[in-house]
């Protein structure tokens, strides 16, 4: 799990706690500006949903509920739903399936919650679905050689801001709601 609070001046992480905590210390403009040019579009987040909610299962292993979600519409996988964790996150393996190039995006260090600092890329994925719903440009941050282990992401925040959600874990449910 990744949380950053950051000073919205420097954009500095005065603290963090979680599984990664991103750390940087560009502004705001220029990590937009960054992602901007990854996405080759703007950095404006699109959701496309109908009407309604969205019902999403998820499956549970261990203590860790998993959503089914495509990824640039061709790549399929299972990712680990952190509402804690600040962006979604990929593995290197996954990111190659998506064409992204492993020195393609921002250079950001990542802590882990063992207290390690890790190396990643900051990137944008051009559209994440679940079922019917969907977000384009949602930043993402691969992690360098192999740090998820087995897993192949974090279904994060930077794809759940998106939507009035809700997390029913007793019935394995994700509901999606447009904001």
């Amino acid at each position: 799990r990744q949380m950053c609070i950051r000073d919205r001046t420097t954009g500095r992480v005065v603290g963090a706690a979680g599984k990664v905590a991103l750390v940087t210390a560009k502004t705001a403009g220029k990590v937009a500006a960054e992602t901007a040019k990854v996405a080759g579009k703007g950095a404006r987040t699109v959701v496309n949903m109908t009407v309604g909610k969205e019902v999403i299962s998820l499956d549970k292993k261990y203590n860790s509920l998993y959503v089914d979600a495509v990824l640039n519409r061709r790549v399929r996988t299972k990712l680990i739903l952190d509402t804690g964790c600040t962006d979604t996150q990929i593995s290197p393996d996954i990111a190659r399936r998506l064409g992204i190039r492993p020195n393609q995006g921002e250079q950001v260090s990542c802590q882990l919650a063992d207290g390690r600092v890790v190396s990643g890329r900051a990137v944008n994925i051009r559209e994440i679905r679940l079922g019917r719903a969907s977000a384009s440009n949602i930043r993402a941050v691969v992690l360098d050689g192999g740090k998820m282990g087995q897993d192949t992401g974090l279904l994060g925040m930077s794809f759940l801001d998106n939507f009035v959600f809700r997390v029913d874990s007793e019935k394995k449910e994700l509901v999606l709601q447009k904001r």
